[in-house]
């Protein structure tokens, strides 16, 4: 996790931003006007937004502010969504696009193979975490348990199997001290 906070961290710190305008002669993208450069409208209060890169919208509580937002916020910015990061590339002079290197991704060259192995990392770490430690911590506790503790005693089961064998005969005693013909009397 920290060295995966840690590259993000260098990739903002070392990141490169390049202004799209630059390379473009953006006396051709809005027409001759009194405005200002990248503004037109009755008031001057449109800007003009990089196509590829910032949509035109108008704030709802009044009608004559117009903003460009950014597509993607993280890699995009400026007024008119003019300045790219490409994160560990550069920009194309050609197609206007971000290059990337070996072993980098992404349209703006903003994913590493360093990044997705420390996500696989921690991920990874995470697993082990939710799997084996309750795992080993019951095993452990039963274990404790048994060396800490003094032995149960022992409990002896003992079953006694009663065989009666159903006739309509007052039942038989065997042992002396009833007399068989003066049965006790049960009262229910």
């Amino acid at each position: 996790m920290r060295l995966f906070l840690f590259s993000l961290l260098i990739s903002g710190a070392f990141a490169t931003k390049y202004n799209v305008f630059d390379y473009l002669d953006t006396s051709d993208v809005v027409p001759v006007s009194d405005c200002p450069p990248l503004y037109y409208g009755k008031n001057c209060n449109v800007p003009y937004c990089y196509p590829e890169s910032g949509l035109l919208k108008q704030r709802t509580r009044s009608k004559d502010i117009f903003f460009c937002d950014c597509v993607d916020s993280y890699s995009q910015s400026g007024e008119h969504c003019e300045q790219v990061d490409c994160h560990y590339g550069i920009l194309s002079n050609s197609t206007l696009q971000c290059e990337c290197p070996d072993n980098v991704w992404g349209a703006y060259c903003e994913s590493t193979t360093l990044q997705l192995l420390s996500i696989l990392g921690f991920l990874i770490c995470c697993c082990m975490v939710v799997f084996l430690i309750p795992a080993n911590k019951h095993a452990t506790t039963a274990t404790n348990n048994r060396t800490s503790t003094a032995p149960a005693p022992e409990i002896r089961i003992v079953e006694r199997v009663v065989i009666q064998e159903r006739s309509d005969a007052p039942p038989t005693y065997y042992d002396s001290a009833i007399d068989p013909a003066n049965p006790p009397k049960y009262t229910v």
